[in-house]
């Protein structure tokens, strides 16, 4: 493999360890923790039916304002790409929301999701926009 593929598919893979990483902290600590652990200081994160939220400190708030009801937010990747710069990616996956109501009645709400990653200074990877729309349960 030449220099820059082997560049390219090392940010593949830290791309996607990143994304599965940030999926697990969601499921054990919170939606809140993950996105704001996860997030660079430039994130654009869209929401459905709203403007999006733009920058890491408009983020934080939009996170402290989230329902602390036991819903829980995971996702799997489907797939992962990066530049052959090594310094830019994506990952796109399904995702499932499990929500508890008052009478601890469990909803499951699904869909799908897309997240450029940006290499940071430090060399980590945070996230820089996300955004997914719902859909049916998969088959």
């Amino acid at each position: 493999m030449n220099p820059a593929a082997a560049t390219r598919q090392k940010s593949i893979d830290e791309i996607r360890e990143a994304d599965q990483n940030f999926s697990i902290l969601s499921e054990k600590q919170g939606m809140a923790k993950a996105f704001t652990t996860y997030a660079a200081d430039d994130v654009i994160k869209l929401n459905d039916g709203a403007a999006p939220t733009v920058g890491f400190d408009s983020l934080r708030a939009q996170m402290s304002r989230l329902p602390t009801n036991g819903s829980v937010l995971t996702w799997q990747v489907l797939k992962a790409d990066a530049a052959q710069s090594g310094e830019l990616g994506y990952t796109f996956g399904q995702w499932m929301l499990t929500k508890k109501d008052d009478s601890v009645k469990r909803t499951v709400s699904y869909g799908v999701y897309m997240t450029v990653w940006k290499r940071q200074r430090n060399g980590q990877w945070r996230f820089v926009l996300d955004g997914g729309n719902s859909t049916p349960e998969p088959k």
